[in-house]
Formats: structure tokens, sequence, C-alpha cells
């Protein structure tokens, strides 16, 4: 009993870990993409308010720029996305 108990926790605790983003600034202004810290911070504010109404948010770094733009292709009409919000969160994603 006393190893299913720990067992459990250990599944409750891996569900719960966060998920690693960054807080835009200077230091990743045109880091991969040309991109300002205020376009950053929009795009931040987007991914974390849109984009995961539907689903948990992955890390910035789980992904490249090219796996990025063919998962903002799919999922920007999901999320109803213009093609500038697209564009901001994209820029936030590869900047990390």
């Amino acid at each position: 009993m006393k190893s299913i108990s720990i067992a459990l926790l250990l599944i409750i605790l891996a569900a719960c870990t966060t998920t690693k983003l960054y807080t835009p600034s200077a230091s990743n202004e045109n880091k991969r993409t040309t991109a300002s810290v205020d376009e950053l911070k929009k795009g931040y504010e987007l991914y974390t308010t849109r984009c995961n109404k539907c689903h948990g948010l992955k890390s910035p770094d789980s992904r490249n720029a090219e796996q990025w733009t063919k998962v903002l292709a799919s999922m920007a009409p999901k999320a109803k996305l213009t093609a500038e919000e697209k564009d901001l969160v994209y820029k936030y994603l590869v900047n990390y």
C-alpha cells in the first residue's frame, strides 16, 4: 500500500510540473528573429492567455523555429489569432 501511495504521489508531482517560459527582456531582443522587447511581451501575453485555453503550454525551447512555424500554422486558426498575433507569438517562441 505504501509503494502505491508513493507511486501515485510521483505521478501527481510529474503532472504538476510547470512549463519553462521566459519573461521577455532586452537579452531576448533579436536573438533568433527580429523582434523588439515590446513585441516579445505581446507575444508572451498572447501565448499565455490564448494558447493554453485548450491544452497546456510548451516551453519555447521544446521546438525549433521550423517546428513552431508548423505548429502555429495549424493552431493559430483554432486560437483565433490574427496574422499579426500569430507573428507575435512566433517571435516570442523562437527568441528564448
